[in-house]
């Protein structure tokens, strides 16, 4: 995470409304970063400063004809005292409207480092609950509360988990995702997040994830409602810098991040709702949607993949397809794999349809697979393939032995 003085020298005020504030708070809390284990480590550690004058200090915080840079360094120093003066500089710098939003919602956030968690605590639910203070220092104000995670301050996050700021009700939502909830508590807060529009894109994708990894089914309605979303209109890059600008751009898409989410589930009945996604014409989202089913494993999905196998036009997802029919393993597949192996223009796919093959123990198409190496010129795919031979050649017996040793 940046420091807050070199996010100043980066963003505006109004990058830190529609966007730095609510990627930050939802990364502290949905990658682990809640208060079980650290605050009191940081509390300990900021106990055994050194002294400080508090006074002096003090005084620079508040005094808004100082640099802005020079304040909030200032005032991250001053968090750190276990003295009581030292939080009421801060509150009264906070409370100060003279300050721009953006610099009392980041000295609002160097408090989440103090040692005095009650006061502190206090201070940021009644900034919380005032409707009159910006929102910038609301949001952080609920961000604090999360990370401080006091019993009585859920009820203050929960009052606020439908606000009609955006921000602030992310806040909310991601703070209450630090205390201890229950797994349907945790997956009614992340699908609120997730059908949340007004929210960017970034948040909801990691919400998304956040449920696919709760592996509740209750999590799927949520899944479902976002994968049927439409897709930005990305034109194809016409350079490596615009590829890999849109793959930057695709971590943010909402549909994808969903179709992953309900592979990430391991619920196999959330088949069906991928299913329903895999005739959509957007390439990147058929992709996703083939590689979750592939980990799921449904035999629902069987017709999708011998139809994805033979038509689809994106070799990606005919990979896929080709890797979800390996893992079905059903007899029934063989000619689409052959006929795959002998007419697919994609060496990914037809490495993908070599390893199908021997992994059905598919000695009938011995013949097929010579023919194929014979025209095949990539390296890669020409080991595979005779690794494939010298495997699916061996008789049965001499590989039951072989299995046995």
């Amino acid at each position: 995470m940046q420091s807050t003085s070199h996010i100043l020298t980066r963003i505006s005020p109004s990058d830190f409304r529609g966007r730095v504030f609510p990627q930050l708070t939802l990364l502290l809390a949905l990658a682990g970063f809640v208060c079980g284990g650290v605050c009191p480590a940081v509390a300990s550690a900021n106990a055994e400063a050194k002294p400080i004058d508090v006074q002096l200090l003090g005084a620079t915080v508040i005094d808004t004809t100082q640099v802005d840079r020079t304040r909030l360094t200032t005032a991250e120093t001053l968090a750190s005292s276990p003295d009581p003066q030292a939080v009421e500089y801060l509150f009264t710098a906070i409370r100060d409207p003279a300050s721009q939003p953006l610099v009392r919602g980041v000295l609002t956030e160097t408090l989440s480092r103090s040692p005095q968690r009650e006061p502190v605590a206090a201070f940021a639910a009644e900034r919380l609950a005032d409707p009159a203070e910006v929102a910038e220092v609301r949001a952080v104000a609920a961000q604090v509360l999360g990370v401080f995670r006091l019993p009585r301050s859920e009820t203050v996050v929960r009052d606020h988990f439908s606000d009609p700021v955006p921000a602030v009700r992310l806040a909310a939502r991601v703070s209450l995702l630090a205390f201890d909830l229950t797994i349907a508590e945790r997956v009614e807060v992340l699908a609120a997040i997730l059908s949340d529009r007004d929210q960017p894109g970034s948040a909801r994708v990691v919400a998304a994830h956040g449920l696919g990894a709760t592996h509740d089914p209750g999590a799927r309605p949520a899944l479902r409602a976002a994968l049927q979303e439409e897709l930005p209109n990305f034109p194809e890059p016409v350079n490596i810098g615009e590829a890999m600008e849109r793959l930057s751009t695709l971590k943010g898409v909402v549909p994808i991040a969903a179709a992953r989410a309900l592979g990430e589930l391991g619920d196999p009945a959330a088949a069906a709702d991928l299913l329903t996604a895999a005739e959509r014409p957007e390439a990147l989202l058929r992709v996703s949607v083939f590689e979750s089913l592939a980990r799921l494993k449904s035999d629902e999905s069987l017709p999708a993949a011998r139809r994805a196998l033979a038509e689809d036009k994106d070799q990606r997802v005919r990979r896929w397809a080709a890797m979800l029919l390996k893992e079905l393993k059903n007899p029934e597949t063989l000619p689409d794999l052959r006929r795959a192996l002998e007419q697919d223009t994609d060496p990914g796919v037809r490495l993908q349809v070599v390893q199908a093959l021997e992994a059905m123990d598919d000695r009938a198409s011995l013949d097929v697979i010579r023919t194929a190496l014979e025209k095949e010129e990539l390296k890669e795919v020409r080991t595979v393939m005779e690794q494939s031979l010298a495997a699916l050649s061996v008789a049965p017996a001499e590989a039951a032995a072989t299995g046995k040793n």
